[in-house]
């Protein structure tokens, strides 16, 4: 057994530490050892694997669509497509064909009739919130865009003449506070 002079103990007094506590004691040492090795090995592999990244990472090339496209005609998909999705070019040149084909103009004569004659019944009017003025948008403000948007698309399907135009404000209170807030 040894012998020590712990904190417990009052001072001039030795306290004797058995064997259990010797081998405890030990074993605690070589555990913390042990872990202590682990954690030098982690260091040196993650030292390493940082220079590796940084060596391998490559810049990602910009696809863009080339393909010379007159104004108001369709875009050319016959080429080959990037690797990876590239807004830039999936979107090119498609804007100017759409206008073009009238995609953002209402449809006032749809199958012959006149607009201005329509009956209540055959009209679908839905107004679109704009966003808050807190500027604080969350996924619920595109859930209900999505689904306003599904809406309208159901009805202009059934035959009805369909319009989704912006609305107004619809939180004019919160909208009020923000704006004094910031102009104060």
């Amino acid at each position: 057994m040894s012998e020590v002079n712990s904190g417990d103990a009052p001072t001039g007094e030795v306290k004797v530490k058995s064997e259990k506590e010797l081998k405890k004691e030990a074993a605690k040492a070589a555990k913390l050892a042990k872990f202590q090795a682990k954690q030098a090995k982690q260091n040196a592999e993650s030292a390493t694997t940082t220079e590796k990244q940084v060596k391998e990472k490559k810049e990602k090339a910009v696809v863009t669509y080339n393909v010379e496209t007159p104004a108001g005609h369709k875009k050319d998909t016959t080429c080959p497509m990037p690797d990876s999705y590239s807004p830039s070019y999936v979107e090119a040149a498609w804007y100017s064909w759409w206008e073009k084909e009238g995609f953002f103009k209402p449809e006032y004569n749809l199958k012959g009739r006149d607009v201005l004659k329509l009956t209540p019944e055959e009209n679908f009017i839905i107004m679109i919130p704009p966003p808050n003025v807190t500027g604080a948008l969350h996924l619920g403000h595109t859930f209900t865009g999505a689904v306003e948007d599904e809406i309208v698309r159901w009805y202009r399907l059934n035959g009805k003449v369909t319009l989704f135009g912006p609305g107004c404000d619809h939180a004019g209170i919160a909208a009020q506070n923000v704006v004094e807030k910031k102009t104060s």
